[in-house]
């Protein structure tokens, strides 16, 4: 009975000592395995990470979205909520849209517009009186870019007021930014004009190179030289367009019925104030300024409608700018063309190289390049 006791007894160690030996394997099996999936996830992250770096950021940006979510993360939400304002901010910008999630900076939708323009002008009788009245035309050739020289040549030619079409028949021109040259092909009975026609043939020439951003106008005889005469008066040396144009300031609206199109009349022709209380021609914001009414029973209008509160106007560097409001209920899409048409005509007067004017109503931005662009 003893012996069977010891017997016993051994059997029970065996036993017992075989089954921690087969716990230990079977963890030290899962260890491994765990150890090795472990690592083999690890790798496979990493190498997510160095193949495609963006994925990471978007990873990061979760984690950090979660942290800010908890309880204690106040600063991880705080950066959270930077990040989702970015983002929605760049949305607002691409759609040209805001909203106020975009935060407490006001985001406006930007367009630059065609940067060919063309100057277009008009005879106008009043009482007697003859004015030249201008246009700007961005549509024409809009699909390629167009020469400063190209442009500058089609909005003269096309807009000889003379009755023989005098610079499109007699005349070449070279320009030499930021001077022209006029070269005649002929001299005498060819290049004549009656003194009315003679006053709107220079106001267009030198209105229409000011627009263009012309500071000096050279007339040569066929020979080449400076000395020529041409619609009743003689040149022998340049003509510099601002001393010859004077003080324009501004620009209000006339419509023709015929053209079935708004037209504008250059302050000074019109005599209305071109210069401030100091007796200096007016600033560019003090033109826009004045630009809003008129004064007395006259045939033109202010080009700034009824609903459109100007709120600034500035110009740096040649860089001009004109932020303004508008009742939506009263200002039609045409009353803003006409507006915007009457700041770029102004704004060229100063020779400006662009306008960017902006609609603190719609939220929107229009850049007009000018001078040389």
């Amino acid at each position: 009975m003893e012996k069977m006791t010891k017997i016993s007894g051994m059997f029970t160690v065996a036993f017992l000592i075989a089954g921690c030996s087969s716990s230990g394997e079977e963890e030290n099996s899962q260890t491994a395995d765990f150890t090795e999936n472990k690592t083999a996830d690890s790798q496979e992250v990493e190498g997510t990470t160095e193949d495609n770096g963006e994925d990471n950021v978007d990873s990061d940006g979760s984690s950090d979205t979660e942290e800010g979510s908890s309880d204690d993360g106040s600063t991880e939400k705080m950066d959270t909520s930077e990040g989702e304002t970015n983002e929605e901010t760049n949305t607002n910008e691409e759609t040209g849209s805001s909203d106020e999630k975009g935060g407490d900076t006001e985001v406006y939708g930007g367009a630059q517009l065609n940067p060919n323009y063309f100057i277009d002008t008009q005879v106008i009788s009043q009482d007697k009186s003859f004015y030249i009245a201008y246009s700007i035309d961005r549509d024409r050739e809009s699909e390629e870019m167009i020469s400063p020289e190209q442009r500058l040549e089609t909005s003269l030619f096309n807009n000889d007021p003379s009755e023989q079409d005098i610079l499109n028949s007699y005349a070449d021109l070279t320009l030499d930014w930021p001077s022209l040259y006029v070269e005649f092909s002929q001299q005498g009975s060819e290049l004549d004009a009656t003194s009315a026609q003679s006053r709107l043939f220079y106001e267009s020439l030198f209105g229409i190179s000011d627009l263009h951003g012309i500071e000096d106008v050279t007339l040569l005889n066929p020979g080449g030289e400076t000395r020529v005469t041409v619609a009743q008066r003689t040149f022998d040396d340049a003509v510099v367009v601002k001393e010859e144009r004077g003080a324009t300031r501004g620009y209000y609206a006339v419509y023709d019925k015929e053209l079935q199109e708004t037209l504008f009349i250059a302050g000074g022709p019109l005599e209305e104030q071109i210069v401030n209380d100091s007796g200096e021609p007016m600033t560019f914001p003090e033109t826009i300024e004045k630009m809003k009414s008129v004064e007395g029973d006259v045939f033109y209008s202010s080009a700034v409608a009824d609903g459109i509160e100007i709120l600034d106007s500035s110009i740096t560097n040649g860089v001009a700018q004109v932020q303004y409001t508008m009742d939506k209920n009263s200002v039609t899409d045409a009353d803003r063309t006409v507006f915007e048409n009457a700041v770029q005509l102004a704004a060229l007067d100063f020779h400006a190289w662009e306008v960017e004017i902006m609609n603190d109503t719609l939220k929107e931005s229009r850049t007009y390049p000018l001078v040389g662009q």
